[in-house]
């Protein structure tokens, strides 16, 4: 029993063995086949030179659409029989693609003999060949409307990107059903780094549309950072055309950079609107689109107006990764009531801010409108002096000392109010004025008080710079005239017995010097 048992364990091990050796006996070159619908064959190599026996190759091989199982292609090979000691060529020829098939990279692993795979990958793209009927795409305009691109086919990661496509109907019938697909795909790795469709429509005969696609380069995860100028921008149609199927293409070689180091800033979350005095909380995406990792990342966020220049610390961020920027900021309660534009850049590790290959810096504006109920007052401060006395029915005259105690260079303009009760206004040397941060000015108020006034009294100096509105009290104490003359006749004999005695006094003095001036005179005359 167990001399049996001896044996078939070293049979065992012997067909192993010989099945091993027969294996490595056999190699097949290149060891993967990739097929797109542009590709009608390939070929590949079989050695078979050591080999003990005849290999068997057998065909159609089929590749399966993962998204919709029911639909696949085939591979047929033309030889199907390897002899013993030889070397061949086999051709793979692809068979037909189903319309429907999915877009993206299908594969199978097909064994050549025991051991010996060979890879079949599928990738399918738009047919160009199949460009027939009465659609057409007429043109496609491609344009880099925010990020760093500098040319319509020259991207960078995170380049937003607009596509108008100009379609028509040359035929005499209405085309139905029409689709229209797109996307960005890498031609040396098959892939589609972005791709996408829009809704079914159709097209009356001789008409043209232009339809407008917008999109992001964002799936970085797809994409190869050695790989920059070996890609391609697909737009395919294809529709109903009285029953007969139409289709049409539009191919464009892109450049995607990647430069060495360069990290940038996306997907913003800032407030619509803000209100003075309150906070802010804003976050982005901050992205190394580079090939390196970088290291000490930081965000400044800057705005004079505001008063904000804040560093935000990011730290490490691999290339091709993404670390989030998360703040908040806090708005001045003096702040006008207005948008304000947040200037993002983003520093490297020797607190320079990252620049591209084309000296774009990395730096983004973003608005932030602030609304609410502000304390809207200009950075001024008001001393006033008298320049004159303060007396009831003389002119008054107040030197006021403007300053600007703000840190930026103001305009100002001057007004007076609040005086009418009690004064008239004679002049205001200056009604506008120009100040620098910490400058000065004197400006001189003439006014002319009532003769009837005496006691406290107050006006407004009323100073305004765009929205702002400064209104400083200014006071001023007016004394009563030591000698007035009456108003009128009716008002010599008016008041109490001490003022009839004074003005009795008065006109006696008057009546005493008229008796002189007469003596005088008659004297004179006789003389």
């Amino acid at each position: 029993m167990k001399s049996k048992s001896f044996a078939l364990l070293s049979l065992s091990i012997l067909t192993v063995l010989v099945l091993t050796a027969f294996a490595s006996a056999v190699s097949v070159s290149p060891t993967a086949l990739t097929f797109n619908p542009f590709d009608t064959s390939k070929t590949f190599s079989v050695d078979n030179t050591a080999g003990v026996t005849d290999i068997t190759l057998t065909s159609p091989i089929t590749i399966t659409d993962n998204q919709d199982p029911a639909n696949s292609v085939t591979i047929t090979l033309n030889d199907t029989t390897i002899a013993a000691g030889a070397t061949e060529t086999v051709t793979a020829t692809l068979g037909t693609i189903p319309s429907d098939f999915s877009l993206g990279t299908f594969s199978t692993t097909y064994n050549v003999s025991a051991g010996v795979p060979l890879t079949l990958n599928f990738q399918n793209l738009p047919n160009e060949y199949a460009d027939d009927g009465n659609l057409n795409i007429d043109d496609v305009s491609l344009s880099v409307e925010n990020g760093f691109g500098p040319e319509d086919n020259e991207w960078y990661p995170l380049d937003e990107i607009t596509a108008e496509i100009d379609l028509s109907n040359e035929g005499d019938e209405k085309i139905k059903s029409i689709n229209v697909e797109w996307g960005l795909y890498d031609t040396k790795n098959g892939k589609w780094i972005v791709d996408g469709e829009e809704d079914s429509f159709s097209l009356s005969d001789g008409d043209d549309t232009t339809l407008t696609i917008n999109f992001q380069i964002d799936n970085l995860n797809k994409i190869d950072t050695e790989n920059t100028a070996k890609y391609k921008f697909y737009v395919w149609a294809s529709g109903d055309d009285d029953g007969t199927d139409t289709s049409t293409y539009y191919s464009e070689d892109i450049t995607l950079n990647i430069d060495s180091d360069f990290v940038v800033l996306s997907n913003f979350e800032i407030p619509e609107t803000a209100s003075c005095g309150n906070e802010v909380q804003i976050t982005a995406d901050v992205w190394n689109i580079g090939d390196s990792e970088q290291n000490d990342v930081y965000v400044v966020i800057y705005n004079k107006a505001l008063g904000i220049n804040k560093k935000v610390v990011i730290g490490d961020i691999d290339s091709m990764e993404d670390a989030k920027l998360e703040t908040t900021l806090v708005l001045p309660d003096d702040v006008a009531k207005d948008t304000y534009d947040l200037q993002f850049s983003v520093y490297d590790e020797d607190s320079d801010i990252y620049e591209n290959e084309n000296d774009d810096k990395s730096i983004v504006s973003k608005e932030l409108k602030v609304e609410g109920t502000c304390s809207l007052v200009p950075a001024v401060s008001v001393a006033a002096t008298l320049g004159s006395d303060a007396k009831s029915g003389q002119e008054l005259i107040i030197k006021a000392t403007i300053a600007n105690s703000g840190s930026d260079k103001e305009t100002l303009n001057l007004g007076l109010s609040g005086y009418a009760d009690w004064a008239s206004l004679v002049s205001i040397d200056k009604t506008t004025v120009s100040l620098n941060a910490g400058q000065t000015t004197d400006v001189l108020i003439t006014l002319k008080v009532n003769s009837d006034v005496s006691g406290d009294k107050k006006f407004d100096m009323v100073i305004t710079e765009g929205d702002k509105i400064l209104t400083q009290p200014i006071k001023v104490t007016i004394e009563k005239s030591s000698f007035q003359l009456p108003s009128s006749i009716t008002g010599l004999f008016s008041g109490s017995s001490g003022n009839l005695y004074l003005w009795g006094i008065g006109a006696l003095n008057v009546l005493l010097i008229l008796i002189i001036i007469v003596v005088a005179v008659k004297v004179a005359k006789k003389k």
